[in-house]
């Protein structure tokens, strides 16, 4: 069998990717999970959870962004020989669910370059390309509201499914996700066991293989997670479980959140008038070296819309690049290609590109906005620092914005937690509750750079409970901001497809 060499660092550089894959033969008996990371040394999530996989059990994983989660899952699969052949019409063995559609049009990649014969099922493209895209196909990556619908209209069926996987998981259980995901979950088990006692005349033996996989974790999804797990093995890469259950009294039941642990993290405090000419003045420097880019995080998509156009004059002879939710297919994609191939270096965008983005060395993340919740400031800041490589995880923080700041600072993990400066425990409360909660801060004035202060602390003050907003694939969602602990390095070897944030969207535009 002949493989590609980098498909342990599968998405990390996808330029090198695209040009270095080799032409793969599909095994039909099952190998060694090792040879599919092509001689590289697995990372701590893959050591942990491929072996679990691979024994059958039902695996729950946490770990931060970059770790390898995406071929954690993947391998075993391929190394069994599931989801290697054609099959007939939509009957895919290996389903994977996914938050938003890039993501499942990465995860699909992944797969391909292990040799699996793989398609996807998102919103952005008709009736005939889902076909085409998704019929013979051994693994089936989605959004979950496509997939519930062809379900539902019988045109996918999972009556040959043998492993389902979860990606994002804390995402797809999240209160606007839950019911969909929920029913999926049911129709897979529902139909495979059917087909399985059809087939075999069994009918308790176990018809289905499930494995969940995310950067953040909180206890509330977990608890429902396990709910359609058998004895589920659970692998929490960050932090370390015996440094949690004694932070945390011996619970160990707590929330765990992952992220960017290798990046430095700043904070600077800033107004409304000069937080575009602060932005713009640190892309630039984190440009100034050839190759990388910088991404930025708005709040809303009028936002993005609007500061794209004023980074434009503001880092003349840069590509400002905006992604939000409200973009088609073919635009966000055009965008993305864009990024992938170094002709923009800098992307505005919302929480869409906080999941589910992978994208060759991000030198710098500026959160303009404060995100709505410790989680998504989780998956935003994973962005930079992967797979070894530096980065910066800068918030520019606005008066309007402090009440909602020090909620999503006290839920973040000490690892990921900026300097501590005055001037964000000053807070006007009757501005909070004007500007604060609805993602003021839109600057567009020009001024001078902001303070940074120093020290080194945990913010305190009011939590922020409820994170509302759209997201990339179906229904209305909100969900608590959690707290947690995190460890960990980063690593290089046997680096899998990027995640992380997501943009909540109207139901039907998966």
């Amino acid at each position: 069998m002949t493989y590609n060499r980098n498909a342990s660092s599968a998405r990390t550089s996808p330029n090198q990717n695209s040009a270095n894959t080799a032409t793969l033969e599909r095994p039909t008996q099952p190998v060694a999970w090792q040879t599919l990371l092509g001689g590289r040394t697995p990372t701590p999530v893959q050591a942990g959870a491929i072996p679990a996989l691979m024994d059958g059990q039902d695996v729950i994983t946490t770990a931060r962004t970059g770790s390898g989660k995406t071929l954690a899952f993947l391998i075993p699969a391929a190394a069994r020989g599931i989801g290697m052949g054609t099959t007939r019409g939509m009957r895919p063995e290996v389903l994977v669910v996914t938050p938003t559609r890039e993501l499942a049009v990465q995860i699909r990649d992944v797969a391909r370059e292990l040799g699996m014969s793989a398609g996807r099922i998102t919103g952005g493209i008709t009736p005939s390309q889902t076909r085409s895209e998704a019929t013979g196909k051994g693994l089936i990556a989605g959004t979950p509201g496509r997939l519930k619908d062809l379900i539902s209209r019988n045109e996918l069926s999972l009556a040959g499914l043998k492993y389902v996987v979860l990606d994002e998981a804390d995402e797809l259980l999240s209160l606007g996700f839950l019911k969909d995901v929920g029913d999926i979950l049911r129709a897979a088990k529902g139909q495979a066991a059917q087909a399985q006692a059809e087939h075999r005349g069994r009918t308790g033996a176990r018809a289905l293989q499930l494995a969940m996989a995310s950067a953040t974790f909180p206890a509330a999804i977990r608890n429902i997670a396990e709910q359609f797990m058998h004895e589920p093995k659970r692998i929490d890469i960050a932090p370390d479980r015996a440094a949690l259950s004694a932070d945390q009294g011996g619970r160990t039941d707590q929330d765990v959140m992952g992220g960017a642990t290798g990046a430095t993290h700043l904070l600077i405090n800033v107004t409304r008038g000069n937080v575009l000419d602060i932005a713009a003045s640190h892309a630039r420097e984190a440009l100034r070296e050839p190759g990388g880019c910088v991404v930025i995080f708005c709040r809303t998509k009028a936002l993005v819309k609007r500061r794209a156009e004023h980074l434009a004059d503001l880092l003349p002879g840069d590509v400002v690049s905006p992604l939000q939710g409200n973009m088609d297919q073919k635009k966000r994609e055009h965008v993305m290609g864009l990024l992938r191939n170094g002709k923009s270096r800098v992307l505005i965008a919302t929480d869409i590109a906080g999941r589910g983005i992978d994208l060759p060395e991000v030198r710098l993340v500026i959160h303009m906005d404060v995100a709505s919740t410790s989680e998504n400031h989780v998956h935003r800041s994973g962005r930079t620092a992967r797979a070894g490589q530096p980065g910066t995880n800068l918030v520019l923080l606005i008066p309007e914005q402090r009440g909602l700041w020090q909620g999503v600072r006290r839920g973040l993990p000490a690892a990921l937690q900026p300097p501590l400066t005055n001037e964000e425990g000053q807070i006007d409360r009757e501005i909070q509750e004007k500007q604060g909660g609805n993602g003021g801060g839109g600057g567009q004035g020009r001024g001078a750079r902001g303070s940074q202060g120093g020290g080194n602390g945990q913010g305190g003050g009011q939590r922020n409970g409820q994170s509302q907003g759209r997201s990339q694939q179906g229904g209305q969602s909100s969900g608590q901001g959690q707290s947690g602990r995190s460890g960990g390095s980063s690593q290089a070897a046997g680096v899998g497809a990027g995640r992380v944030g997501p943009q909540r969207a109207r139901r039907g535009r998966n």
